[in-house]
């Protein structure tokens, strides 16, 4: 699912770290301000590092809520 950021930039994104399973959000309104109107929350989930093991997100599970 390809949303843009700014469609549901009302909710927050959970992520889930494939490699170690740490779960952690992100509000979309802040991901805004640090992103262009054209990216997307499978873009972010591609970006997003792991604060527990520092794995990247190729491979990290989202939900926007």
């Amino acid at each position: 699912m390809n949303t843009k950021l700014s469609a549901v930039s009302d909710k927050r994104m959970d992520l889930t770290c494939s490699a170690c399973g740490h779960k952690f959000s992100y509000k979309i309104a802040d991901l805004t301000l640090t992103t262009s109107d054209d990216t997307t929350t499978h873009e972010v989930r591609q970006r997003a590092v792991c604060r527990g093991c520092g794995g990247d997100g190729e491979e990290n599970t989202y939900q926007a809520v």
